[in-house]
């Protein structure tokens, strides 16, 4: 994986005069006249490898294990645009580890349960977040607990997942209130239950669903200035979930509807005030001109409307999508 990305500057801009009638005096001619440079750049490199392997070791069960290493290196340069003078340069070098194991038992054809753990990381800094504070702090460090099922209907037509997780946090990236550098000090857990299902009822008739209930969410180690102990995580709603279906009226013809959901959320940092819940609602159309070969569809994303907010922060949000049409075919030759 490489990435580099850069900003240029526009450097001694002043907007240029020029009187009506006169449109070809060359006044007007700004690029001509501005010289560009480069504000800043990042450039990343990095690779991963990982092995894993299931094992049957008895008539019902098997034993999951793997690993996987990540490996990146980042530089973020600064520069004054108008001399090209570098004011700033900043190193990351990262190199983690991430394990994963689970228990498969699988007593019939129709149910299975398992148990898993797993390790994950993020980075401290990456793109233009990467600077001072962080070029030097080591990766946050997450791991998964989960409990799950699968079970399917004895005629096939309905399956369900359902597991009980618990996602712990255990080196959270805070700034040190003494000096303004990120160390991981900070600790947090959520644990809920997620659900999914699919089927039909009808040969024509289909519906799939997924739902997740998050009750427990807990920083269980804050910072100053940052969410505080005991309180709930910001960006974690109690309940979300979707729910879809699609019916084949004809041969040619497929219709289709579902509902995406949230509960009410704080924003990031918790500043005291929160989102509120939201219900958003899309369709859809389908019509197989040629089987296999040729089929036109069309979406309606957020038929209402619905004004929500997706990007949530402390100040400001992103609102999400608005009412949508699209249009698309899909062509195999």
């Amino acid at each position: 994986m490489f990435a580099e990305t850069s900003i240029p500057a526009g450097l001694y801009l002043t907007l240029p005069n020029t009187t009506a009638g006169t449109p070809g005096d060359g006044a007007s001619i700004l690029e001509g006249g501005r010289p560009f440079g480069v504000g800043n750049n990042y450039t990343s490199v990095g690779w991963g490898a990982y092995v894993q392997d299931l094992v049957q070791i008895a008539p019902m069960w098997k034993l999951l294990g793997g690993l996987r290493f990540d490996h990146m290196q980042a530089d973020y340069n600064a520069y004054t645009a108008a001399t090209g003078v570098k004011t700033g340069s900043y190193h990351m070098n990262v190199a983690e580890l991430s394990k994963r194991a689970g228990v498969l038992f699988q007593p019939t054809d129709l149910t299975s349960f398992h148990f898993a753990y797993g390790t994950s990381f993020n980075t401290s800094g990456d793109a233009y977040s990467l600077g001072a504070a962080n070029a030097s702090t080591p990766p946050e460090e997450s791991q998964n607990l989960e409990l799950g099922a699968r079970i399917d209907s004895p005629d096939k037509r309905f399956t369900t997942r359902l597991s009980l997780f618990r996602s712990t946090k255990l080196h959270e990236r805070n700034t040190d209130p003494l000096i303004p550098i990120a160390v991981l000090s900070g600790k947090r857990h959520a644990t809920g239950i997620d659900l999914d299902f699919s089927g039909r009822i009808t040969p024509q008739w289909e519906v799939f669903g997924s739902y997740a209930w998050i009750p427990v969410a807990r920083i269980d180690i804050g910072a100053e200035g940052a969410e505080g102990q005991g309180q709930r995580p910001s960006l974690t709603p109690k309940y979300s979930g979707t729910v879809w279906s699609t019916y084949q009226i004809t041969p040619q013809i497929r219709v289709g509807g579902g509902l995406n959901f949230k509960s009410d959320q704080t924003p990031n940092r918790n500043p005291g005030f929160s989102s509120p819940s939201y219900v958003t609602a899309d369709l859809l159309a389908e019509y197989t001109v040629i089987e296999d070969k040729f089929v036109i569809k069309a979406n309606v994303i957020n038929v209402t409307n619905k004004l929500y907010g997706d990007a949530l922060y402390t100040a400001f949000y992103v609102p999400g999508q608005g009412r949508q049409v699209q249009v698309s075919a899909k062509i195999k030759f």
